[in-house]
């Protein structure tokens, strides 16, 4: 199964989020598919990758979007 990793901007996330990390400044999404073009406005949300969440390009994107 797909696993879709997105970072909340507005600390805002979609209902139908699998898991949600939530910190200060951003939320850390995991959903099961793509996020709609209406969930990527309204939460602000900015794509990190698809797998695992200890995949290491997901954690160099993710180092990258919260410097």
């Amino acid at each position: 199964m797909r696993h879709y990793w997105y970072i909340s901007l507005s600390g805002k996330y979609p209902r139908r989020s699998m898991s949600a990390q939530i910190a200060k400044r951003y939320t850390i999404v995991e959903l099961t598919d793509e996020a709609t073009v209406w969930e990527i406005d309204v939460c602000k949300l900015v794509f990190i990758g698809i797998g695992s969440y200890k995949d290491e390009h997901i954690q160099e994107n993710m180092k990258r979007w919260l410097r």
